[in-house]
């Protein structure tokens, strides 16, 4: 069994976003990012749809940090660059079986938060954070030692 080191406390920065309808209509999406060290591969967003009801999508961490330089992703999350109006954003594509959206971001806003994140706990301290053979053990199907 691997140690486990002491990590500092789940960080959530909240912003707004803009979700981007059909129609063409921009509508504001109070949007919030979240991070916890004892995951450390990932970012939760979650999207206030209504005062009730938040969407939530888990992403990789370093999904982001590609999407700020150059298109990233694949199947059914995207995130690339983008300047409009200009002011940089990052463009966030999402598809699920309940439909598709596009979702812009504040680029220095998350940018900031991905920085933040990286100096909670680097990249290279990822591995003693993550249990890999757990994580492999769990994706097999066999979760027992």
């Amino acid at each position: 069994m691997s140690r486990r080191p002491i990590v500092s406390d789940t960080v959530t920065w909240e912003f707004n976003a803009t979700y981007l309808a059909a129609s063409g209509e921009r509508v504001p999406l109070p949007t919030s990012l979240r991070y916890d060290p004892v995951d450390p591969v990932a970012i939760t967003m979650s999207m206030w749809v209504t005062d009730q009801r938040a969407v939530v999508w888990t992403f990789a961490r370093r999904l982001f940090v590609d999407g700020a330089r150059r298109c990233a992703g694949l199947g059914d999350v995207r995130i690339r660059p983008l300047v409009r109006d200009r002011r940089r954003v990052l463009l966030v594509e999402l598809t699920s079986p309940g439909g598709h959206a596009l979702i812009e971001l504040p680029a220095n806003r998350v940018n900031d938060f991905i920085a933040h994140t990286y100096d909670l706990l680097p990249a290279s301290a990822e591995d003693a954070v993550v249990e890999r053979d757990l994580e492999l053990r769990v994706l097999k199907g066999h979760t027992r030692s």
